[in-house]
């Protein structure tokens, strides 16, 4: 297949893009700026597009040329702190809403339509649970913060031109993996454990959240792309809750570290945990990865770099 990624500087495209490439497909990876970090690069064929503004006539041009079967539309905003507390931001609404429509509206120019891959986000669920929940397609959405709205709009836009342009939806729970850095959870604690004196403060160690591997969550995109049924919405995660407290004692052991630790938050926190009937029943997809080999290969892919 002719596939092409946005936003593929990202952590979760570099997984992609890299399966991709290994089951044979040809790669157009679109990035904001000229500049392409993958250490694929030599294998792409690569372009440069700001989703804040509509598709210039150059890369349209060069997408019609690639002449895609399929675009995983990947570039967002999301860091939350930058997406809105309460509403979505001014450049939240510029990449995670506009920036969508800009790629629907690009796909519907090109001579052949590709399907259009969508990746939305748990966070259309909301983030505060008074108990353990999982939470299927049809679950009530109540998003809550900036970033879960600015997902949940982009969905509503798209799927209004499914008429027009055939969409899937794929709402990803969190994941982590070799190569994620940044002030997520857990890039955040590894990097406190190795340079931080004890007392360590973390946020909260009593958060029970659906964690998957970006490994099996790459092969997910690439599996509803092709088997997944155009005009649906699928949850991508793992089904099962973690406790961040368990994250946290695993990552101490895999470092050979025994730090004490405060909590700045405590208390007991709920995240949606993925039900994932659907995409089991209705696709060939199938995590692999358990969190402890997940949380190991991180460790060990920052050892390789350290070294």
């Amino acid at each position: 297949m002719r596939a092409v990624v946005t936003g593929a500087n990202g952590f979760v495209a570099s997984h992609l893009i890299g399966h991709l490439l290994d089951c044979g497909d040809t790669v157009l990876a679109l990035t904001r700026t000229n500049h392409c970090r993958l250490d694929l690069s030599e294998q792409l064929t690569t372009g440069v597009w700001d989703i804040t503004q509509p598709a210039s006539i150059g890369i349209t041009q060069q997408i019609a040329e690639f002449n895609p079967d399929v675009v995983y539309h990947l570039a967002a905003i999301s860091v939350r702190s930058r997406c809105g507390d309460k509403e979505p931001s001014a450049e939240a609404i510029q990449v995670n809403i506009n920036g969508t429509r800009h790629v629907a509206e690009c796909c519907l120019r090109l001579p052949s339509v590709p399907r259009l891959l969508f990746t939305s986000s748990v966070y259309v669920y909301g983030s505060r649970y008074s108990q353990l929940t999982q939470v299927a397609e049809d679950h009530p959405l109540t998003p809550d913060n900036g970033y879960g709205k600015s997902k949940l709009l982009a969905e509503q836009s798209l799927l209004d031109l499914q008429d027009r342009l055939p969409v899937v939806i794929a709402r990803s729970f969190q994941h982590t993996g070799p190569g994620q850095t940044g002030s997520l959870l857990i890039p955040e604690w590894h990097d406190k454990l190795q340079s931080a004196e004890s007392p360590l403060e973390v946020y909260n160690l009593n958060t029970w959240i659906d964690y998957s591997d970006a490994r099996d969550v790459a092969q997910a995109y690439h599996i509803l792309a092709t088997e997944g049924e155009a005009g649906q919405i699928y949850n991508v995660g793992s089904g099962r809750a973690i406790r961040s407290g368990a994250i946290f004692d695993t990552l101490q052991k895999l470092l050979s570290i025994n730090k004490s630790v405060i909590e700045s938050k405590p208390g007991e926190n709920f995240l949606p945990i993925a039900n994932i009937n659907k995409i089991l029943s209705s696709t060939s997809w199938l995590p692999t990865h358990d969190m402890d080999s997940t949380l190991r290969d991180f460790v060990e892919d920052r050892r390789s770099e350290s070294a």
